[in-house]
Parts: structure tokens; C-alpha cells; sequence
């Protein structure tokens, strides 16, 4: 994590920062839980991209397997 003396990395700014003249008006809390959300959704496109291999991999297999690969 971020050492207590370094400054916080910039984010982008919301809609309503944008309107309000461009301060960032997240606390600390609310953007540990902005950040562990983005992890979370990582893991999980990570895991899905994981599972749809796998299923190309075993359907590709099976296809294989029944001899639909015949080369007629």
C-alpha cells in the first residue's frame, strides 16, 4: 500500500467531481472500497475467462472424441 508520507495516486474524476469543478471528494474509506471492488471484478473476469477456455478446450475434445473431425 501507499506509504503514509507519498501523496495518493490521482484517480479519474465522477460525473458530479466533473460538475462540481474537478475536486476529487472521495475519502479514504470509500476508495479503499472503489479499489477492492475493481480487484474483486478482476478475479472474477479472470475466472470466467478461465472457464470459457476450459469449455472451448473440453467441447473441442468431445467433438474429437465422437469423430467430428473426419476430414470429409
Amino acid at each position: 500500500m501507499n506509504e503514509p508520507n507519498q501523496p495518493r495516486k490521482p484517480r479519474a474524476l465522477t460525473y458530479t467531481e466533473m460538475m462540481n469543478g474537478g475536486q476529487q471528494q472521495m475519502d479514504d474509506v470509500t476508495h479503499q472500497q472503489e479499489l477492492n471492488l475493481q480487484r474483486r471484478k478482476d478475479v472474477f473476469e479472470r475466472s470466467v475467462e478461465h472457464l470459457e477456455q476450459s469449455f472451448k478446450t473440453d467441447t473441442d475434445q468431445a467433438v474429437d472424441h465422437i469423430g467430428g473431425n473426419t476430414g470429409i
